[in-house]
């Protein structure tokens, strides 16, 4: 990413440029006068062709804007309907409907390892082509199916018939939810505009812990990380620890580009954590006991970015931990809840009801539906005055 900024001679900004560049595509926006003069300086040094606005999608990212309700939709639906074209001879009885991406049962035969004649006889199966191609979305604005393809990405090296059958399952997710994605708004954040926040949340596990980390901004994610720990932690706290470690890295690195767009962060950002152990040793600055002794450069690295103002831990309790959708499979309700609060959808629905939106949102258990519909209401009458930023 690269941006310019022109200010006049009272430091007054006057003009800006950012420019996105992606392998071999590059897409520009700014004021006017910066964008007739990149254009013309581009244009001065190579043969190039630049396509006439509007430029309806960025590197199979479909970008739609609405300025009656203030909402940027970002979603890759061409891109999975060309690819159920692709795989369509894989599912000779058409492809189900799906809205979990991965459950408990899919996530127990993963565990399994595969002998080496089930690697042979399922060696030829296109394992490794259809989890690239979801790899891809998961990556740029399908956030909510990041955890599934960690989990698949364990049997890369090796897979069985049955494993084939998973990822099967996940791409059918995949293509059935094609039309959700990422939705910002403006004016609906109870932080503020452009102002970013985060949660982390982690799930002790044998040999290494999967964590998740969210950060957001504007009411969706701008970011989504779930992986497995490259360490063996030894409790809950640690894990959790180890995870707001990383999520104050990313929110560090969020920072920065945002000041190096000129929308500095004026308070710590908040990262939301479930676990009361940790935030009391993140914001504690005596000693750690014997049994956390081992948490002691990634715990004073936490301490150090909250004595910073770098960021703020907050509690928030385990049933509204959206990260918790990045560390195991969860019930259909309880994910959808997640997905759609994380991905802004949930916040401009309890906002405008009205406003047209894919019929899967919010399709799930009814008693998740009914909770998310009023905790996010209740986020848009925050805003109202009827509630505090630090009251949510």
């Amino acid at each position: 990413m690269f941006v310019r900024i022109v200010t006049d001679k009272d430091d007054k900004v006057v003009g800006y440029l950012i420019a996105a560049a992606f392998t071999d595509d590059l897409r520009f926006f700014g004021t006017e006068p910066e964008r007739l003069k990149y254009m013309k300086d581009v244009k001065s040094k190579m043969t190039v062709k630049f396509e006439e606005p509007p430029i309806s999608e960025f590197v199979a990212i479909e970008t739609r804007q609405d300025f009656e309700y203030n909402t940027c939709e970002l979603s890759m639906p061409k891109y999975w309907k060309k690819a159920a074209g692709s795989f369509s001879h894989l599912y000779p009885n058409g492809m189900k409907e799906r809205v979990v991406p991965i459950t408990k049962y899919d996530e127990n035969i993963l565990k399994i390892e595969p002998t080496e004649d089930e690697i042979k006889a399922a060696r030829d199966l296109p394992f490794r082509e259809i989890l690239g191609v979801m790899s891809f979305p998961a990556s740029c604005c399908k956030f909510e199916m990041k955890y599934a393809i960690s989990v698949l990405g364990s049997r890369r090296g090796g897979w069985s018939v049955k494993h084939f059958g998973v990822v099967l399952k996940v791409f059918e997710c995949g293509v059935h939810t094609c039309e959700i994605g990422l939705m910002y708004s403006k004016g609906l954040d109870p932080r503020g505009e452009n102002t970013l926040c985060a949660c982390a949340d982690a799930s002790l596990g044998v040999p290494r812990s999967y964590g998740c980390r969210i950060v957001m901004m504007n009411g969706a994610a701008v970011s989504l990380r779930a992986k497995k720990h490259i360490s063996t932690d030894p409790s809950t706290c640690e894990s959790e620890m180890t995870e707001l470690f990383y999520c104050s890295t990313d929110v560090k690195g969020m920072r920065n580009l945002m000041a190096e767009l000129g929308m500095y962060q004026q308070q710590p950002t908040v990262v939301y954590e479930d676990n009361e152990s940790t935030i009391k040793i993140a914001n504690n600055r005596g000693s750690l006991g014997v049994s956390s002794r081992a948490m002691d450069l990634q715990t004073l690295t936490v301490r150090n970015r909250i004595e910073d103002h770098v960021i703020q831990t907050k509690a928030r309790k385990a049933d509204r931990q959206v990260a918790d959708m990045g560390t195991k499979s969860l019930p259909e309700g309880q994910f959808v809840l997640y997905r759609d609060v994380m991905n802004g959808y949930a916040l401009v629905k309890a906002a405008y009801p009205k406003k047209p939106m894919s019929p899967l949102i919010f399709q799930g258990d009814a008693t998740y539906v009914t909770a998310a519909l009023s905790v996010m209401q209740t986020v848009v009458k925050g805003m109202e005055g009827y509630l505090s930023a630090d009251q949510l």
